[in-house]
């Protein structure tokens, strides 16, 4: 689990690292550094809550399979659920609105994480398991709500997008609060 836990930080971080890396605005005043910003089109912006959700499904159906307590392997059932249902709402708003997603270095990003993640996750079994699926939840969710805050919302210029965005971030919050609550009862809960 420790390599789980290494790169739950970096996960967050990472975002922080992407976004320095996609388009520069202007030099910093220190020496060595980049002002950065990542400008997102619609279509982009569409596409990266795309693959978010994707990877929900994706580590939701995992739990479903593989998940040894009852309250992680209900929230995977959840999590396949709704996130599915919010990638076919996506889906709806890119057909009314002539939205066609298109790949972004932070979609690519995305993908590229969930996939290691995986693979990280892949030799886990029982309690270590649900811990790092937990740990990854929190960690997709938090997040999938800093970048609606504090990049894909600002930038949506679509109504349609915007307020699914919108609904799509509060339901990601509830998700984290629920995860949250779920791994601190695996962890506290006695060792067999």
């Amino acid at each position: 689990m420790h390599g789980v836990r290494g790169w739950m930080g970096a996960l967050l971080a990472g975002v922080v690292v992407v976004m320095g890396c996609m388009s520069e605005s202007s030099e910093s005043q220190v020496p060595g550094l980049s002002v950065r910003t990542v400008e997102l089109t619609d279509a982009q912006i569409l596409r990266a809550m795309q693959v978010a959700n994707e990877n929900e499904i994706a580590f939701g159906a995992l739990g479903q399979s593989r998940a040894t307590t009852a309250s992680v392997r209900a929230f995977s059932v959840k999590m396949v659920t709704e996130h599915t249902v919010a990638r076919e709402e996506l889906g709806m708003v890119a057909v009314d609105q002539e939205l066609r997603p298109a790949d972004s270095e932070l979609s690519s990003m995305l993908m590229a994480e969930a996939q290691h993640m995986m693979a990280e996750l892949d030799s886990l079994e029982g309690t270590r398991l649900d811990l790092a699926l937990m740990d990854v939840q929190l960690a997709l969710h938090a997040r999938t709500a800093m970048l609606v805050d504090s990049l894909l919302l600002p930038q949506s210029s679509n109504v349609a997008l915007s307020q699914l965005l919108t609904a799509q971030r509060k339901a990601v919050q509830g998700h984290l609060e629920e995860a949250l609550s779920i791994q601190k009862a695996v962890f506290d809960a006695p060792a067999p």
